[in-house]
């Protein structure tokens, strides 16, 4: 798609903008798997921007060109919060260096899903070439996410556990129905689906009788 000349590695990221006249805005961006949702979420562990939402502005970013002025504040909150889950097993696995720094920060902050068209695919390959280059070894697979990785138990390894960690699970290992190996790949939609609105309903307490 992209031609020889481009190289084999690649950085992808998606944004979502508003469509109409006048200036577009970006609304939204997706590179790694939940970066905003899970790494940047809490706000308490940070001591510099503890009182700051910082995930709107992470949003409005270019993935390839942070603005200087918020990069401090993303730092900030990618050091308190990475450290955070590294301390949950109880040992460390990503020392910080002397400015505080964590080892993932930079990483991180590049957000965007790398891929290498020269290497096979893994239905697990999430985070895989990060890993490797966080490890100073070579990567094996395309990286990227395929739709039936378990990125999240991904994510949590790496961050609690470190480069070769003990495999972390969040209970949850894979969709009711995971996705096909044939385009376009996802399966087709649920003939019976449940009825939410009584589900909701059964939990709202009816009022009382006039």
């Amino acid at each position: 798609m992209l031609g020889s000349a481009a190289g084999t590695l690649v950085a992808v990221v998606g944004e979502t903008f508003t469509a109409g006249g006048g200036r577009p805005i970006q609304l939204e961006r997706m590179g790694r798997p939940e970066i905003k949702n899970v790494v940047l979420s809490s706000k308490k562990y940070d001591p510099v921007n503890r009182d700051l939402e910082i995930r709107d502005l992470y949003n409005e970013e270019d993935a390839f060109h942070i603005r200087p002025d918020y990069a401090g504040a993303y730092r900030a909150r990618f050091n308190a919060n990475l450290a955070w889950f590294d301390n949950l097993d109880g040992k460390t696995d990503w020392p910080l260096d002397e400015q505080g720094n964590h080892p993932l920060t930079d990483l991180l902050l590049a957000d965007f899903l790398v891929l290498d068209l020269s290497k096979p695919f893994s239905e697990d390959g999430c985070f895989e070439i990060e890993t490797a280059l966080a490890a100073g070894r070579p990567h094996t697979t395309c990286g990227g996410r395929s739709l039936n990785d378990d990125i999240v138990d991904t994510l949590y390894t790496l961050l609690v556990g470190g480069v070769d960690g003990e495999r972390l699970s969040d209970g949850v290992d894979q969709a009711t129905r995971p996705a096909t190996h044939t385009f376009p790949y996802l399966n087709a939609p649920n003939p019976t689906p449940p009825d939410l609105g009584a589900r909701l309903a059964a939990f709202t307490p009816a009022e009382d009788a006039a």
